[in-house]
């Protein structure tokens, strides 16, 4: 059993909130945990693609059940009645059993007093914590990567999450920062967005895909893509709250991306193009169903944001 170690009473209620100690798990190891235990390894996210994202559940509830089911490991769902609730999972089911799909499950790093720093994950969770029927109390299955719980202190664990490119230490803007400057939960009001990271989510499998021939997908791919575009394409001749101007965009950024030659060193990265899943040409059918419903959704619910703001 895992060690509790904090006890929490709130105001009004004799409610608990366990933080507990994940220090013995393995790597390997599958752990169930509420989204609020989870520490992020980044600073930023692209909120586009989160956006896209809680306004495609609002209008396709089966799809938020797929995305909890794909994030456990499960695959797509399976049965999915009108009372099915993300916080009773005997109300619904999915096509297999927790973790029978591990390689999709999102990573988790044990740090200094058990904590759990994920590094593979924070958009999912942070649409999951965002949307109104889950939220931050919502328990998901992760998976263990590494364990550097025996860290002589935080600067030590930072270090060794550096050296294994388990960290992004960029903000937004992408400007260089200290991973004391990483926020200590997920969601919207504390990560900051991140332009290029969702213009690079738009362009999958329009201009590159996770590497699917045995390598292993580094973490934080597609911020690597992005911090590389960021140099190359200026974003302000283009309004992202418009589809047209949006869908020119992810155009302007494929071109620019399949235009590397394979071997070719993406930025800063220290990766290859094709270690990053780069293309040699853009695949024109998905980049127009990407136009036609990624971008759709997400500059449809941009735009209920600014008016009901």
């Amino acid at each position: 059993m895992r060690k509790t170690t904090a006890l929490l009473l709130s105001i009004g209620f004799s409610a608990i909130a366990l933080a507990q100690d994940y220090s013995a798990a393995k790597p390997g190891e599958l752990l169930q945990v509420p989204l609020t235990s989870l520490h992020p390894t980044q600073a930023a996210v692209g909120y586009d693609q989160i956006f896209y994202k809680l306004g495609r559940f609002a209008n396709e509830r089966n799809k938020l059940f797929d995305e909890y089911c794909e994030a456990n490991g499960q695959g797509e769902s399976a049965r999915v009645p009108g009372d099915a609730d993300l916080h009773k999972p005997d109300s619904f089911s999915c096509q297999n059993a927790v973790g029978t799909r591990s390689s999709e499950m999102k990573t988790v790093v044990i740090g200094p007093q058990g904590k759990l720093f994920l590094t593979d994950g924070h958009h999912t969770f942070t649409v999951l914590m965002e949307y109104p029927d889950a939220g931050a109390d919502l328990n998901m299955w992760v998976r263990v990567t590494d364990n550097f719980s025996d860290s002589a202190d935080m600067a030590s664990f930072w270090q060794r999450m550096a050296q294994a490119r388990k960290v992004w230490l960029k903000d937004g803007n992408g400007r260089s920062i200290d991973p004391q400057q990483i926020p200590a939960q997920l969601g919207l009001q504390h990560l900051a967005n991140d332009p290029y990271r969702a213009l690079v989510y738009f362009t999958r499998e329009v201009a590159y895909d996770k590497p699917r021939s045995g390598e292993v997908a580094p973490e934080f791919l597609e911020f690597y893509w992005g911090n590389w575009l960021r140099s190359v394409m200026p974003l302000e001749g283009y309004d992202l709250s418009d589809r047209g101007d949006y869908r020119d965009a992810v155009e302007a950024a494929a071109k620019k991306m399949v235009a590397l030659a394979p071997d070719e060193i993406v930025g800063d990265s220290g990766f290859k193009a094709r270690e990053l899943g780069g293309y040699s040409s853009i695949d024109r059918k998905e980049l127009n169903k990407v136009a036609g419903r990624k971008l759709n959704y997400a500059t449809r619910y941009k735009k209920a944001l600014a008016e009901g703001s």
